[in-house]
């Protein structure tokens, strides 16, 4: 089975499709989704964070933090398929609002900790149960309620989340840390989870009811795919590799960046929030703008975009370790987030305008596994690396440089696409 059973043939010529109305539907949908995705990388990114006060009580080594990040992803990359079935099964409304509710008694748990292995053992349950379901019901609801043409923009503000929690986490978790503690950051978390969760349940939309007043809602009439059919299409194996490594470096940069700012560039905690928050508005603006300027100008041209991205982001960040200045540091920092954002938003709006409805759920499931592995070989590795280095972070840099190659690399592979045959 070849690439054409997921992907269309591309033609020489792109016509721009008819326009869909946005409907106070879609926009409560998408609303709602993305209220649920900025607790979702709200949990994530704040780790990075609390780490750094919980190895300052604990002693654990940068090893260790690194494994803490990475059970994180071991549990979620285990239960992406039992997710994606569950969600069949169950229904996406009520796994994304079961997430918020797993993440609230999990970060209530973490606050209790007493030793590393107990904190391993909450972030991989963390990943599995809380988050593992959410990110795909969130994309099939993107695929399959909306028109091809809004896909792009929705799935760009979903991932903006990403950004606008970057700009919260450390604003709102470092003061927290330095003034309460630690355990009580995990609390905040638990608390903030349980609102959200609440707001989802009584906001967002049934699907039934949504795919019935929508006239642009998308109905799966073909069967299932079985997952040994899609095992066989080699573009879902390619983006796989490309999300692997475009998340490789992006939880890379999130879980590392504060202990390389307050270890290595002697910054403070407050000072260290500030550049981080600069560097989640960069990511912010890299995910709407370009998830804007791809839907609109680059439509079919999407290696492009992503190639060129990618290495703008790794140059961006390898600049960062070369200037012991503050504001060289965030001007580059803030510079890899925003092309890593434009990487990681247009790769992404791929499964949701090219896979078949019918292939969906197992198609994306692999891809966002791939994306998972990154999550949980990168925080280790680059633990490592720094481990090895005596505490120095300058082969941390050149490891995301090696990732902006292989970026690149993967994205020369990526078919064109038209919007007429897709």
């Amino acid at each position: 089975m070849d690439d054409e059973t997921i992907v269309a043939k591309p033609s020489t010529e792109t016509a721009a499709p008819a326009k869909a109305k946005v409907t106070a539907r879609t926009i409560t949908l998408v609303a709602a989704l993305f209220l649920g995705f900025i607790m979702i990388y709200f949990d994530k990114n704040a780790i990075g964070i609390i780490l750094v006060s919980m190895q300052q009580d604990f002693g654990f080594s940068n090893v260790q933090k690194g494994m803490v990040m990475s059970a994180f992803f071991i549990g979620y990359a285990s239960m992406q398929v039992p997710a994606g079935l569950l969600n069949t099964k169950l229904g996406s409304k009520r796994l994304l609002v079961f997430s918020m509710a797993a993440i609230a008694i999990f970060a209530a748990m973490a606050g209790f900790a007493k030793a590393v292995l107990f904190i391993i053992i909450i972030r991989f349950l963390a990943g599995a149960i809380a988050h593992s379901g959410y990110a795909p019901s969130a994309a099939k609801e993107v695929a399959t309620k909306l028109p091809l043409d809004q896909r792009t923009l929705a799935q760009g503000i979903l991932i903006s989340a990403s950004g606008i929690s970057g700009i919260i986490v450390p604003l709102v978790v470092s003061p927290v840390l330095q003034d309460y503690g630690w355990q009580r950051a995990f609390w905040m978390i638990a608390i903030a989870s349980v609102v959200v969760g609440i707001v989802l349940r009584f906001v967002l939309p049934s699907e039934k009811k949504l795919a019935e007043a929508s006239d642009a809602a998308v109905t799966e009439q073909a069967p299932a795919a079985k997952m040994s059919e899609v095992i066989r299409e080699r573009f879902v194996w390619l983006l796989f590799l490309a999300n692997f490594t475009i998340n490789a470096m992006m939880y890379g940069m999130i879980n590392w960046m504060p202990s390389y700012l307050i270890q290595s560039v002697k910054l403070s905690t407050i000072v260290q929030g500030h550049i981080t928050a600069i560097g989640g508005l960069a990511f912010l603006v890299g995910s709407i703008g370009g998830s804007y300027i791809v839907g609109k100008f680059f439509f079919g041209k999407e290696k492009t975009v992503i190639g060129f991205a990618a290495i703008m982001a790794a140059v961006s960040l390898f600049l960062a370790s070369l200037s012991a200045d503050s504001g060289m540091i965030t001007i580059a920092l803030a510079s890899g987030e925003f092309f890593s954002a434009m990487t990681f938003v247009t790769l992404m709006s791929l499964p949701v305008k090219r896979f078949a409805p019918h292939k969906f759920g197992p198609s994306y499931a692999i891809v966002a596994t791939g994306g998972i592995l990154g999550g949980i070989v990168s925080p280790t590795l680059i633990g490592l690396l720094v481990d090895m280095a005596n505490g120095a972070y300058f082969m941390v840099f050149v490891y995301f440089l090696i990732l902006g190659a292989l970026m690149f690399l993967w994205s020369r592979f990526i078919p064109k696409q038209s919007k007429e045959n897709v």
